[in-house]
């Protein structure tokens, strides 16, 4: 008799859509616009400065996630030549997560049928 090395794979996940089943209620598929939220509240009592829009479609918003998250790499970029060898090495961790993010919104951005692409003013 053989042993079983590799665990048997977690059931699927209905949630994030990878249950193919028509039935099954895919995330992603809700993900049509923005709503008006706050971007960092301070009090419920108190006005934001910053919100996000009510409105924004999802490609519009996982674009300029994106963009947001590639500054945030090209300023990583930069301030790591100014820090001491451990602090680059706990840097360089936390960049490379901020380029692995930023490659998932871009190949889910990339795997956007170009008719979900307009805005809805177009």
């Amino acid at each position: 008799m053989t042993k079983k090395i590799i665990p048997d794979p977690p059931p699927a996940n209905r949630a994030f859509g990878t249950d193919n089943t028509a039935s099954s209620t895919r995330l992603l598929d809700s993900l049509t616009f923005t709503r008006f939220r706050p971007v960092a509240p301070e009090s419920v009592n108190k006005p934001s400065l910053f919100v996000i829009q009510q409105g924004v479609t999802a490609y519009d918003a996982l674009a300029h996630v994106s963009r947001l998250l590639e500054t945030a790499e090209l300023n990583g970029d930069e301030l790591s030549l100014h820090t001491d060898p451990f602090e680059r090495a706990l840097f360089w961790s936390m960049l490379h997560s901020v380029e692995m993010a930023r490659a998932v919104v871009d190949a889910l951005l990339d795997g956007v049928p170009v008719a979900n692409q307009i805005s809805p003013e177009n």
